[in-house]
């Protein structure tokens, strides 16, 4: 769904999320995707919105979704290097 939020600016949303934009610049309307990267220009804002509606179906999942698996190097710790002062107290007997 395509909202206007400014003067020269639409956003749009799929469930909830942010789907893309739409400028308008002097040369025409610059639409951009979810990702922000340049999907092409128009002359009019209904051929923008057009060139590309806001749909999840064929898109890549956000990073957020996505596992995210690292390997630990050899010799490479599992924790923090420092872990600061200890809260407990220390014993004095």
């Amino acid at each position: 769904m395509w909202r206007r939020a400014d003067d020269d600016l639409w956003v749009a949303t799929v469930d909830g999320e942010y789907g893309g934009m739409i400028t308008r610049l002097p040369d025409g309307y610059h639409v951009h995707d979810r990702f922000s990267r340049p999907i092409g220009v128009t002359a009019t804002l209904s051929a923008a919105t057009r060139l590309r509606a806001p749909s999840r179906r064929g898109t890549v999942r956000s990073h957020r979704a996505r596992p995210h698996h690292v390997r630990a190097l050899p010799g490479a710790t599992t924790g923090p290097t420092f872990a600061g002062p200890s809260h407990q107290r220390e014993k004095t007997t």
